[in-house]
């Protein structure tokens, strides 16, 4: 038998515990509610809570309400025999949650808001659950439908929103949490699509670039056979990428560098340089490539490599004087190899080094700061790292380090 149904005489009355509801132990004078895990879910307190004060108090019903969103109070548990509980209005609920202590509705001066949902058979006691704010958490309604409801048991319930307001107060904390918690991280989804967009637009300009700059050459070389193959080859290339390009933005907010496919760094090196190099001519610079023979294949797709290369090398050539130089060097180690982009610019402070590669962060007037941040993205995602430091004679010098295929 879980506990008695009813309290009489003066001595202790307990409803046994169990492992999953709260205990409560009552004697004349007071009421201990023992919680085995404050930080339960609000449902499962509310539930053994009236449970146990339906055994203690032998009421026909107990019953808990609460504030619903957007919407009339609720009631989230119950224990009842007959008659089930009464849902409340907004009106009931405000007057319920005036009320300073336990109340029972007989007396003189309780609100017509409260006394006209219940029968007037039975004998009712409303009892709010405040937090030490006195903010009403919940309201507690406790009914018997014969006989009357004594002090003790007004006191018992007293006792009991007294003890259920702290672990009822902090459920509910945890309950907003964990909604603010989904909130953010809808609010994060949006955001890291919202600044790939900006990536993706950002990178779409690089590939049409290049197809503008073969346009503009086109009429004076149209009758240059090769370089007609070159122009279409080249632009069917960066075409395509860009379509790739926006299929990431279409499909998911998944990165554009991809490591399933791998890609040769020396032909990445040359097809880069050729891009690149009337731009570069325009500004007086000069691209040299040189590449260690017989390199190995590299854990990173052709276009993720070209991506991430293409943007330190835009900001070379764009950081180097006229008669300046961008040097493309790669070579092989043990187990990776090492593509550099060296100009004959500035250079870079030493407490600027980490910063560069943040988002949105830019060295020059004008710059996005979005180049060097998506090229760090992309390196660590195959596996690589990416730093800079000066150069010998001066400028800056990008190491790009990616993991060989073996």
């Amino acid at each position: 038998m879980e506990g008695k149904q009813s309290m009489t005489g003066e001595g202790p009355v307990t409803a046994d515990a169990s492992s999953s509801v709260p205990t409560f132990t009552t004697d004349a004078n007071s009421l201990t509610l023992r919680i085995e895990e404050i930080l339960r879910d609000e449902q499962t307190l509310l539930s053994g809570l009236v449970q146990r004060l339906r055994t203690l108090t032998g009421s026909t019903l107990v019953s808990v309400w609460s504030p619903a969103a957007n919407r009339d109070p609720v009631v989230v548990a119950a224990a009842f025999e007959g008659s089930p509980p009464i849902t409340p209005d907004a009106a009931a609920w405000s007057a319920a949650a005036a009320l300073p202590h336990a109340t029972l509705l007989s007396e003189p001066g309780v609100p017509a808001a409260l006394t006209r949902l219940f029968p007037r058979r039975s004998a009712t006691a409303v009892a709010p659950i405040h937090d030490s704010a006195r903010h009403t958490l919940s309201v507690l309604v406790l009914t018997l439908e014969s006989g009357t409801i004594r002090p003790r048991t007004l006191a018992t319930l007293d006792a009991a929103t007294r003890r259920v307001s702290a672990p009822l107060a902090a459920a509910r904390a945890l309950q907003r949490l964990e909604n603010l918690d989904d909130r953010l991280r809808r609010l994060d989804r949006l955001a890291t699509l919202g600044t790939l967009a900006a990536e993706i637009a950002h990178e779409v300009r690089n590939p049409l670039v290049s197809v503008k700059t073969f346009l503009q050459l086109l009429p004076e070389r149209l009758k240059d056979p090769e370089f007609v193959t070159d122009f279409l080859s080249v632009a069917t290339q960066e075409l395509g990428r860009v379509e790739r390009l926006l299929d990431v933005l279409i499909h998911a907010p998944h990165s554009t560098a991809g490591n399933e496919s791998t890609s040769n760094p020396g032909e990445s090196l040359d097809t880069l340089a050729e891009l690149l190099r009337h731009p570069a001519q325009a500004r007086g610079v000069t691209i040299e490539v040189e590449w260690q023979e017989d390199l190995p294949l590299i854990a990173m797709s052709r276009d993720a490599l070209r991506q991430a290369l293409l943007n330190v090398t835009k900001n070379a050539i764009e950081a180097s004087p006229h008669s300046g130089r961008v040097r493309l060097t790669a070579r092989a180690y043990e187990d990776s190899v090492e593509l550099r982009v060296t100009d004959d610019g500035p250079g870079v402070l030493l407490e600027d080094r980490e910063r560069i590669f943040e988002p949105f962060v830019s060295m020059r007037e004008g710059g996005s700061g979005l180049g060097l941040a998506i090229t760090r993205r992309i390196v660590e995602e195959a596996g690589g790292r990416i730093t800079v430091e000066s150069g010998r004679e001066g400028g800056a010098v990008f190491r790009l380090v990616l993991p060989a295929v073996s």
